[in-house]
C-alpha cells in the first residue's frame, strides 16, 4: 500500500468516527447589549416591553393552569427579582454535580421574556404563571456540542414537559438530534426554536427540522431583523431591542433570534394553559396560523413564515 492510500484511508476513518460521536458545536443565537444593564426600576414603572404588546394584548393572564417550558440554554440566574421561585427543576448536562450558574446572561433573559413576575418591578412577561424547567447545555462562550443538547431533551422527556425552548442552532444536520427531537414530539412536546441569526441564509437546525416551530425575528417596525435568517419560518416574533432580565439581578437589551423564541414560547405556554393543556403540535399550529399577522408578501413567505405571532 502506498503512502498516499494510507492517508486517504486514515483522513476517511477519522471521518466516520466524528460522523460516529455526532460532535457538533452550536451557539446562541443573539447579540446582548449592555448599555441599559441593571436599570433601576420604580414600583410604579414597570415596563411592558413592545415585544410584549406586540404579541399579547392582555397585561396579565391570571390562568392557575401552569404549563411547564424548559429552557434549554446556558443558565438562568434564579434570585433574579422578576424570576424567583420559576425554576422549579434544573438539569446541568455539561457538569451533572455541578449547580447551574448563567456566565453570559442568555438564558437568563430567554427566562424573563418568558415568564417575568407581574409585581409591579422590571418588566412583565409573557406569562409569568409557568413553571420553568433549566436545563444548561451550552458553556460560557455560549458554545455545546449536540450530545449535551440531546441528553437535555431525553431529561424533559422524562419530566414530562410541555414546551422546549431552545434559542440557539446548529449548520449541520445530526441524526441523532433529529431522532430526539421526534421522540420529545411524539411525547406531546412543542419544540420552538431560534431560525437562526444567518443574515438572510438558511435556518439552523433544530428548527428546520417540520416538526419544530421556526421563529424569525422582527424590529419595531414589523421589518425582518437584518440578522435573522430566511427559509424554513413558521412564525415572526419581536427580536430587537428587548428589554429583559440579566445574569446580575438588572435589566439589559438584547437583540436576535434567541428573543424573538422566547416571544413565540411564551405565546404558546398561554395559548396551552387556556387550553388545559390539550392542545397537539397541529392544532396549535392551527391557532397561531388564523390569528398571526401577515407581514411582508401576501401569505406565507421564507421570511415571516405565517406571520407575526399572536396570542
Amino acid at each position: 500500500m502506498n503512502k498516499v492510500k494510507k492517508i486517504l484511508i486514515i483522513i476517511l476513518t477519522v471521518l466516520v468516527l466524528c460522523s460516529s460521536l455526532s460532535y457538533f458545536v452550536f451557539y446562541s443565537e443573539s447579540t446582548i447589549s449592555k448599555t441599559k444593564s441593571n436599570i433601576p426600576y420604580k414600583k410604579e414603572e414597570q415596563s411592558v416591553t413592545w415585544g410584549r404588546k406586540a404579541v399579547i394584548e392582555d397585561r396579565f393572564t391570571g390562568i392557575q393552569n401552569k404549563i411547564k417550558v424548559a429552557i434549554l440554554d446556558n443558565g438562568i440566574y434564579k434570585e433574579h427579582e422578576d424570576l424567583k421561585g420559576k425554576v422549579v427543576k434544573e438539569f446541568n448536562t455539561i457538569n451533572l454535580n455541578n449547580p447551574i450558574i448563567d456566565e453570559t446572561g442568555h438564558g437568563t433573559a430567554i427566562a424573563g421574556i418568558i415568564a417575568a413576575e407581574n409585581n409591579n418591578l422590571g418588566i412583565l412577561g409573557v406569562m409569568p404563571n409557568i413553571q420553568l424547567y433549566d436545563v444548561k447545555v451550552l458553556d460560557k462562550q455560549g458554545k455545546g456540542d449536540v450530545d449535551h443538547l440531546i441528553k437535555g431533551i431525553r431529561w424533559c422527556i422524562e419530566q414530562r414537559v410541555n414546551i422546549l425552548n431552545i434559542s440557539f442552532g446548529l449548520q449541520s444536520e445530526s441524526p441523532e438530534l433529529k431522532k430526539a427531537i421526534d421522540e420529545a414530539v411524539d411525547s406531546g412536546i412543542i419544540v420552538v426554536a431560534a431560525a437562526g441569526n444567518t443574515y438572510g441564509l438558511g435556518v439552523d437546525y433544530p428548527a428546520k427540522y417540520e416538526n419544530v416551530i421556526s421563529i424569525s425575528s422582527v424590529n419595531k417596525e414589523f421589518k425582518r431583523a437584518s440578522s435573522s435568517a430566511k427559509g424554513k419560518i413558521d412564525f415572526a416574533a419581536p427580536g430587537v431591542d428587548i428589554l429583559s432580565t440579566n445574569q446580575d439581578g438588572g435589566y439589559s437589551t438584547y437583540s436576535g433570534t434567541s428573543f424573538a423564541t422566547a416571544f413565540a414560547t411564551g405565546v404558546i405556554a398561554a395559548l396551552l394553559a387556556e387550553g388545559d393543556n390539550t392542545l397537539n403540535l397541529d392544532q396549535i399550529k392551527k391557532i397561531l396560523i388564523e390569528r398571526s399577522i401577515d407581514l411582508g408578501s401576501t401569505g406565507y413567505d421564507n421570511e415571516f413564515g405565517y406571520g407575526l405571532i399572536q396570542k
